[in-house]
């Protein structure tokens, strides 16, 4: 985990070095997660909702006027759910309007145990596909929504194995709505 964190530190500075203008600041609002699992061989599908909050810090490069790439890293929790949230959205900025769409990459990293007698059931790691939009209320105050869809699958080699065992095919993923407000210092 550490190695990651600082290849994102490392990354961090060298799009600081290609933006024009970076401004950091901080995040928080509502978040709605929908955790989907699925057996395609029997027909069965699961899905649940679990709404909370997040909180975090980011950093927006300011590549041209209508362009910025805004990494972030979130802490989001809801009901039992704990994850560490690190999407890098691309932003347009439409004209003279103060609203931009947002679009990009977002890795999820799960912060609890998710193992059972000692057998891992879920990835602590996911790949996501984030989208949404955004209005600059002033030069520090924002807000946007922004959805995810999880492009990884969730369940563990193991789990996945003993599926494939039994000739099945498990699929599990978290999406996430969130909204929220944001200060750039």
């Amino acid at each position: 985990m550490l190695k990651k964190l600082l290849f994102l530190g490392a990354l961090l500075t060298a799009m600081a070095s290609f933006g024009q203008q970076v401004n950091f600041g901080v995040q928080a609002g509502y978040t709605n997660m929908e955790g989907k699992s699925s057996n395609s061989n029997e027909d069965v599908s699961y899905s649940g909702n679990s709404s909370g909050f997040y909180v975090g810090a980011l950093a927006d490069f300011t590549l041209s006027e209508s362009f910025h790439l805004q990494p972030s890293v979130n802490y989001a929790n809801a009901e039992e759910t704990n994850l560490l949230i690190v999407p890098v959205m691309a932003q347009y900025y439409i004209e003279n309007s103060g609203f931009y769409l947002q679009a990009g990459p977002q890795a999820t990293f799960m912060l609890e145990d998710t193992s059972i007698q000692g057998t891992d059931v879920l990835n602590t790691f996911g790949l996501d596909l984030a989208f949404g939009l955004g209005y600059q209320i002033n030069s520090n105050f924002f807000v946007e929504a922004k959805y995810s869809f999880e492009l990884t699958n969730r369940f563990s080699k193991e789990i996945k194995n003993a599926a494939d065992a039994q000739d099945m095919d498990v699929d599990s993923q978290i999406n996430a709505l969130s909204v929220g407000l944001g200060y750039k210092f």
